[in-house]
């Protein structure tokens, strides 16, 4: 019971966190932005227990988004400004000699568009898994 009343209201504190940066932002957004990353064209994945996030930054704001990526290299997430965007991937990991964080500057930039919910992200021929 405690558990679920935890849970619910961790659901409860994303929702207002989410909502409440969505009322700072001043322009136009989409709903979904869901997708994948690939390198040169070809599937990605990560190392189960790696943290992987995209970090995108939005060229009209100058306001920054983090994406957490699957081990496949899938993400979903929900709303997101309209717009240009460039990206860095970052690589958290552990191990027996403790943390490790790896940036990687993903060449290039992308658009989200209104209308559209499915985006693929090129890492490009440089990116060594």
């Amino acid at each position: 019971m405690r558990r679920t009343a935890l849970i619910a209201g961790a659901i409860v504190v994303l929702s207002v966190a989410c909502n409440s940066q969505r009322a700072n932002f001043n322009g136009p957004t989409v709903d979904a932005f869901n997708g994948k990353v690939v390198a040169d064209g070809k599937p990605v994945s990560f190392p189960p227990g790696e943290e992987v996030i995209l970090r995108v930054y939005h060229h009209g704001s100058g306001k920054s988004w983090g994406i957490p990526l699957q081990p496949d290299g899938t993400f979903k997430i929900g709303w997101m400004p309209i717009g240009e965007y460039n990206s860095v991937l970052n690589r958290a990991s552990k191990n027996t000699k403790g943390s490790r964080t790896n940036l990687y500057p993903v060449p290039g930039t992308f658009n989200i568009a209104e209308g559209q919910v499915e985006y693929v992200i090129d890492l490009g021929k440089g990116f060594k898994p």
